[in-house]
């Protein structure tokens, strides 16, 4: 069973309308969602919520993705949260540093609703299996 009933879902985006379209999405899919527009507020929100999964966009206007995803796999309240970055660009040099820092997968922008809804499934299941 997840921590809050429904999984809790922290999206991290600086870009408002990206945010909203997101946030509006995992809510239709009865998910409960934070959201931050900055690293180090998503960071706040991530030791004190403890979300059952994190959106990161991977350009973010204080923090680099980078270290945002170095400081939770390094703190070990926030360690075992899956993190899924967010990125404009498709290749694999786009999603390999992220994933080398600690993020379980990437989706590139714009949104794709279908593989969205398929790295929910996956991590979540994983995290729920584990618990």
């Amino acid at each position: 069973m997840f921590m809050h009933g429904k999984p809790l879902i922290l999206v991290v985006e600086p870009n408002l309308h990206e945010l909203e379209i997101l946030n509006s999405y995992l809510k239709k899919l009865e998910f409960s969602c934070m959201c931050a527009k900055q690293g180090v507020r998503a960071l706040i929100m991530a030791q004190t919520h403890k979300p059952d999964l994190i959106f990161l966009d991977m350009v973010l206007p204080d923090l680099s993705s980078i270290q945002v995803i170095y400081y939770l796999k390094r703190n070990p309240e926030t360690n075992q949260i899956p993190i899924i970055g967010l990125t404009s660009g498709s290749s694999a040099e786009d999603f390999n540093p992220v994933l080398q820092t600690g993020a379980v997968d990437c989706i590139a922008k714009p949104f794709n609703f279908h593989q969205i809804q398929f790295c929910l499934r996956r991590h979540l299941s994983l995290l729920h299996s584990f618990n």
